[in-house]
């Protein structure tokens, strides 16, 4: 009875090990990818511009600041949304091609 007991214990063991070990790569933590973090940075810029800006005008009243600052920021804002959906796009593409099993190559890359 003892070795039957031990033998079941050593088994719940090892599949709790096992569950222990597929848990921590399932929530292990990753690094933020860096284009992420630039859209981030760009977006709570705009935004602060955005306030920045209303407040000065409900201040002083004068509204031609707006016709250069708010141009430049959404410019750059769409340039770091086009950067960030472009890089994503190639990312899947080479997903999809791993899936498939097509070799990543010049031509099959544009036509996928």
């Amino acid at each position: 009875m003892n070795d039957e007991k031990i033998r079941e214990l050593m088994e719940e063991n090892a599949r709790l090990k096992k569950e222990n070990k597929r848990l921590r790569t399932l929530y292990k933590s990753k690094r933020v990818e860096f284009s992420k973090v630039i859209f981030a940075v760009v977006a709570i810029m705009t935004a602060g511009i955005i306030v920045f800006s209303c407040a000065l005008i409900w201040r002083t009243g004068d509204t031609s600041t707006l016709a250069y600052l708010i141009p430049a920021v959404f410019a750059e804002l769409a340039s770091a949304t086009g950067f960030y959906y472009n890089k994503a796009k190639a990312e899947n593409k080479i997903k999809l091609m791993a899936l498939t099993g097509t070799e990543p190559d010049a031509q099959t890359f544009e036509t996928m």
